[in-house]
Order: structure tokens, then sequence, then C-alpha cells
């Protein structure tokens, strides 16, 4: 992204060796069939592999908590032990910072909320482009494996937008 032209902590990224699949971009018809969506994929992948859902701020983890298993963690500074092993944690980029999952879901990647609009509101487009697109950058960077991206409307420009870079669906 030209967000990040001349900033010298950022290392450009190098494909390993054992590059897995493309990231999966779902475009979703609505709001709650994403939801919906994202948790189901979440609980089946949680069988076997670590799962995270990753969220741009609270307000998007209390709506996703509701729908997810009692046994899933969430992530925050606080933690004082972890629980290795498959299962869903869900938290912010932020929260996740660090940490690596198999599966990272990052939901609501939408155009009407990522940047988020109090960011532009206070800041304006071009800094909300900039701090949206640096948190986005920590959440893609979580997933070892398997990335899915999902999103209702139209798809946030901070993505690339060359499909080629994405396995697509719809719902």
């Amino acid at each position: 992204m030209p967000y990040f032209r001349g900033l010298p902590d950022i290392v450009e990224p190098v494909a390993p060796k054992a590059d897995g699949p493309l990231p999966t971009l779902v475009e979703c018809s609505s709001i709650d069939r994403e939801i919906k969506w994202v948790v189901k994929q979440a609980i089946e992948a949680a069988r076997t592999q670590t799962v995270a859902i990753l969220l741009r701020d609270r307000q998007y983890e209390k709506i996703i908590k509701s729908y997810l298993p009692s046994n899933s963690i969430r992530l925050h500074r606080d933690m004082i032990t972890w629980r290795s092993g498959p299962g869903i944690r869900y938290g912010t980029y932020h929260a996740a910072k660090g940490l690596e999952f198999d599966v990272v879901i990052l939901p609501f990647c939408s155009r009407d909320r990522l940047p988020a609009p109090e960011t532009v509101a206070t800041f304006g487009e071009d800094e909300a482009m900039v701090w949206d697109g640096r948190l986005l950058y920590v959440g893609v960077t979580r997933a070892k494996t398997r990335l899915i991206i999902t999103y209702s409307g139209d798809v946030t420009s901070l993505l690339p937008p060359n499909w080629a870079l994405y396995q697509r669906g719809k719902l």
C-alpha cells in the first residue's frame, strides 16, 4: 500500500517456500449472513486448528461474541495464561499483535466500516487510511496457513484491488 512507503520499520514481506492457498475474499449479501458464515467457518476450522476472528475494534467484538461458542477465548492485553491447541480466539487487531493462528478471519472489511467512519471524521480520509491500513496489516499477518476476509456492500479500498490475489466467494 502507498501508506507504508518510506516507513523504516516496515519490512517487505517475502513469500515462504511453503506458500499456502490464496486469501479468501467473501462478499456477503448482508451483515447478518456475514456473521453467521464467519462463525460457521470458525467452528468448523477450530476442530483441528487455531482460529482467530479479528476485528477493528471492541464495537465489532461485542457483535460477534454473542454468536460464538462459550469456550471461545477473548484476546486482550491482560491475558495471564495461554491455552494452546485448536479452538476459537477473538479480539481486535491490536490484541492479536505478535500472535499467530492457523486460520485468521477478518470480518466487516467493507468500505463503510474500514477505515472507521469515526477515524475519518476526526482525522480526515488520508490519515484514517494510514491508521486503519496499518491495523489491517496486523490482522492479515497473523495467519499462518489460511486467511479469510469478509465484507458486505463494497470491499474496503485498503485491500489491493487485484482480484487475482484472492480466491473469491459470494454469499
